[in-house]
């Protein structure tokens, strides 16, 4: 299968104002934290250069994210949350 072309946009500048990982416990005992990061984000446009909206009128956006992980022992786990992994 080929990727599909990025859709035409206009780079956006961003700040994040919160983000947080999600945690797993995993059957062999280790703690998997996982956080999406966006590191792009553009204003759609539409062929005609102007921009674009969603079909309600919204501002419509394209972003891009890189997945960032922890990988903790229980231990580690409880002593930054201070909460036991339910079971």
């Amino acid at each position: 299968m080929m990727p599909t072309s990025q859709p035409k946009g206009k780079l956006v500048g961003f700040k994040p104002l919160q983000e947080r990982f999600s945690y797993y416990a995993l059957d062999d005992g280790t703690v998997l934290g996982i956080k999406p990061a966006v590191v792009k984000i553009y204003r759609l446009q539409n062929p005609d250069n102007s921009l674009a909206t969603s079909p309600d009128g919204t501002p419509a956006y394209f972003y891009q994210t890189q997945n960032i992980t922890q990988v903790l022992t229980p231990a580690e786990y409880k002593s930054m949350k201070g909460d036991d992994i339910p079971e």
